[in-house]
Formats: C-alpha cells, sequence, structure tokens
C-alpha cells in the first residue's frame, strides 16, 4: 500500500496546477460519491456477466467451427485477442470487487473509501494499457491516456473531503 500512496502524492503533485472544480461541485461529488459507485458496481456487475457469457458462447462456437474462426482472429487481432479479453475481465472482476468494497467507506467520507477508488483507478488503467498493447492498437493507448487524466483528475478533485480515520 505504500507505493499506492507515493503513486498517490505524485499523481497529486502533478494534477496539482489544473484548475480546481467549483467547491459546492466538489462537495456535493464527494458526498454522493458512494452511491455513485454502487449503480456503476451494480451496472458493472452486469456487464461482467454478460462478457462471461458472450466469451462462453464464444468459445463454444469456436469448438464448433474450429480453425475458420481462429485464422480469422488471428488475423484481425493479432492472435492475443482472446488472452486479451479473459485479462480485461478478470481485472474487470477485481476493479468491481474493490469498487464494491469502497461503497461504506465512501458513505463514511473515511479516506479508505478514497484509496479503494484510486487503486481501482489504477487497475482500470493498467487493464486498458494491457489490453491495447496485447491487441497492438495504437490508439486505444490514447483512449487509455484520455480516461486516466479525467477519472484521475475527478478523482483527486475529491480526495480532500475524505478524511483519515
Amino acid at each position: 500500500m505504500e507505493s499506492l500512496h507515493k503513486l498517490e502524492d505524485m499523481v497529486g503533485e502533478w494534477l496539482k496546477p489544473l484548475p480546481h472544480l467549483p467547491e459546492n461541485w466538489r462537495k456535493w461529488l464527494a458526498e454522493n460519491a458512494w452511491w455513485l459507485t454502487l449503480i456503476g458496481v451494480v451496472l458493472s456487475v452486469f456487464a461482467v456477466f454478460a462478457l462471461f457469457a458472450s466469451l462462453s458462447l464464444f468459445t463454444a462456437t469456436t469448438g464448433l467451427y474450429g480453425q475458420v474462426i481462429n485464422d480469422a482472429i488471428a488475423q484481425t487481432h493479432g492472435g492475443l485477442w482472446m488472452t486479451s479479453v479473459w485479462i480485461s475481465l478478470a481485472l474487470m472482476v477485481v476493479t468491481v470487487v474493490i469498487e464494491a468494497l469502497a461503497i461504506s467507506p465512501l458513505k463514511a467520507m473515511s479516506k479508505k473509501g478514497w484509496d479503494l477508488m484510486f487503486l481501482a483507478l489504477v487497475i482500470g488503467i493498467v487493464s486498458n494499457v494491457v489490453s491495447a498493447v496485447l491487441n497492438v492498437e495504437v490508439m486505444s493507448l490514447v483512449g487509455a491516456a484520455i480516461s486516466a487524466v479525467i477519472g484521475s483528475y475527478v478523482l483527486f478533485e475529491l480526495r480532500s473531503h475524505f478524511k483519515k480515520a
């Protein structure tokens, strides 16, 4: 956790010179972060189940149609596509669990909740980068960078409202 706090301090320094959201917006977001996170967790659980079902169906279909589908995937996605999808699914499950664990501390306005959301953000960024690298998609890396900046900015705007226990 120590390295996560060092990363937090480093990102906080990078974001310090940026303009801030109005204080009433930051306060509202901080006070309501718990139920916004709850909504995100519920929707993400549905997404995890849908993705798992799709992958299971795809795997079964690949067994039926064999080499034709495998060749098409290898030609369009560099052969690591399925590995990338399974890694992304696993990291998504980890992220959803961490966000679910953050709900109660966020409701209590505890720094532990903010720390868990920061950890989920970092894992999400890692997931995006791994997926982009395995699929050799430069634009996905750009999207991951934009997502990381926006997510970090919003999360760090709320940091001062969460107190250490």
